[in-house]
C-alpha cells in the first residue's frame, strides 16, 4: 500500500506542475540528473549454464552472488549520487513462440518484469532518477547484431522488448528514462571496438534504425508519460566518435529534446582501464587534456545543438597502484562534466555522468576492476572516490 501511495503522490505532483508533458527545459532536466551509478554485472547478467531460477541471474556475476537491496539503493542516495542506472538483459528472461506468419514472438517472462519492477522501485520511491535499458542481447545475432542479414530480426525484437517494457513503466513519471540499447557492434569481429572502419561505419548505419525502432516503439505505446519521456540513443560500441555516423532518431513525441545522446568514455584508456604495459596509473597534465578532450567533443557535436548528453558509464579500475590518482581524476572529470559545455546560447550545461561500477575489486591485473560498492557489506571500497566524485560536482575544491 505504501508502494503505491507514494507512485500516485508523484504521478499527481509531477502532473500538477505541468501535466503528463511536463514542460521543462531539457538543460535543466539533466541538471537534476546531477551524478549517477551503475548497477552493474546485475540485473544484465547473462551467459550462465548452471542457473535453474532464472532470477539468480541477478547475483550471477557478482562476489557473494548478492542481489540487490533497498538498503544499498539508499546508501547510494545518502552519497549524493541522484540517477541509478539499470542495465536489463532480457533475451534470457523470454518466452519465444513463432507466430502464424512464422515470425518470433518475445514475450517477457512476469517473474523477471516484476523483478525489474521491484528494483526500479527501490530507486523510484528514494526520488532518484532511474535508467533502464536492453544491454547485453546486443552480441548475439539471434536477438540484436548490427548486419544486414540480421537487421529484419533485430528490429523486430527491439520493437517487441520496447514496447512490453514502455506497457509495464508508463505511468511512472519522468524519473524514469529509458535507454534503447547498450553498446550495439560487430562483437566478436576485429572492428568490435573501433567505429572508424568501414564494416563498423556500416554497422552504425543499421544502428540508426535500431534506435530509431525503438524510440517508435516506445512513443507507440499511448500511456501514462510514454509521449515525453526521455530517451537515450548509444552509438556504435557506446563509443562518442561514433557520432561521424550516428543520425538520431526522429522523434514523433512531439517534445522538443527528449533524444539524449548516450556515450561511455572511458578516458584516457591507458589511465582508466589498460592492465598491459601501456597502461598508466599516474596522473598528470596529459590524462587531464585528454578528458578535457571528452567534454569538447560533447560540447562541439552536441550541447552547442542544443542535444542533452548523459556519460552513462565512466570510471577508473582499481590497480595496485593507482587509489589517489584515480581520485583526482574522477575529480577533474565529474567538475569539467558540470563546467566545460555550452548550449547554443552560451548557457553552461552539466552532463550527467554515471559511474560504472561491477562490484569487483579482486584480480587487479585481469582489470574489470570496477568495484566502488561493497554490496555484501552495503558499504563503500572506497570512501574517498566517491567524495571526490560529489565534491566535485558541488564545486569543492
Amino acid at each position: 500500500m505504501k508502494k503505491k501511495v507514494f507512485v500516485l503522490l508523484m504521478m499527481f505532483a509531477a502532473a500538477s506542475l505541468s501535466g503528463c508533458g511536463r514542460k521543462e527545459r531539457w538543460q535543466d532536466f539533466v541538471k537534476d540528473m546531477g551524478m549517477g551509478w551503475n548497477l552493474g554485472n546485475t540485473l544484465d547478467a547473462v551467459d550462465s549454464n548452471e542457473i535453474s531460477n532464472e532470477l539468480d541471474y541477478e547475483g550471477e556475476w557478482l562476489p557473494g552472488k548478492t542481489k540487490t537491496t533497498k538498503k544499498m539503493i539508499s546508501l547510494v542516495k545518502e552519497q549524493g549520487f541522484r540517477t541509478i542506472r539499470i542495465p536489463v538483459s532480457w533475451h534470457n528472461h523470454v518466452n519465444i513462440v513463432m507466430d502464424e506468419n512464422g515470425n518470433k514472438v518475445y514475450t517477457i517472462r512476469k517473474v523477471w518484469m516484476n523483478r525489474v519492477k521491484e528494483v526500479v522501485d527501490y530507486c523510484y520511491e528514494e526520488g532518484l532518477y532511474v535508467i533502464i535499458n536492453i544491454h547485453h542481447d546486443d552480441k548475439d545475432k539471434n536477438f540484436i547484431y548490427p548486419t544486414e542479414e540480421c537487421r529484419e530480426q533485430s528490429i523486430s525484437y527491439i520493437t517487441q522488448i520496447w514496447t512490453q517494457v514502455a506497457a509495464e513503466f508508463a505511468e511512472y513519471d519522468h524519473h524514469v528514462i529509458y535507454e534503447v540499447f547498450n553498446e550495439v557492434r560487430l562483437a566478436g569481429t576485429d572492428n568490435e571496438w573501433t567505429p572508424d572502419t568501414p564494416s563498423a561505419q556500416a554497422a552504425q548505419r543499421i544502428i540508426n534504425e535500431y534506435a530509431q525502432a525503438g524510440v517508435d516503439a516506445i512513443r507507440s505505446v499511448d500511456a501514462g508519460y510514454n509521449a515525453s519521456r526521455y530517451i537515450m540513443c548509444t552509438g556504435y560500441a557506446g563509443n562518442m566518435y561514433a557520432y561521424k555516423n550516428q543520425v538520431l532518431p526522429a522523434d514523433t513525441g512531439k517534445y522538443d529534446n527528449r533524444i539524449i545522446v548516450s556515450i561511455h568514455p572511458y578516458s584516457p584508456y591507458s589511465f582508466c582501464m589498460d592492465v598491459s604495459e601501456n597502461g598508466k596509473s599516474g596522473y598528470d597534465a596529459q590524462v587531464e587534456k585528454e578528458v578535457e578532450e571528452v567534454f569538447c567533443v560533447i560540447n562541439q557535436q552536441w550541447t552547442s545543438k542544443d542535444v542533452p548528453v548523459v556519460i552513462s558509464e565512466w570510471g577508473t579500475i582499481l590497480k595496485a597502484d593507482n587509489r589517489e590518482s584515480r581520485k583526482k581524476h574522477a575529480s577533474y572529470y565529474v567538475k569539467q562534466a558540470v563546467t566545460a559545455c555550452r548550449d547554443s546560447a552560451g548557457e553552461t550545461v552539466q552532463i550527467p555522468c554515471i559511474l560504472w561500477d561491477n562490484g569487483r575489486i579482486s584480480e587487479l591485473t585481469k582489470g574489470e576492476t570496477f568495484g566502488y560498492l561493497d554490496r555484501q557489506n552495503v558499504t563503500w571500497f572506497d570512501q574517498g572516490y566517491v567524495d571526490a566524485i560529489i565534491g566535485a560536482v558541488n564545486g569543492d575544491s
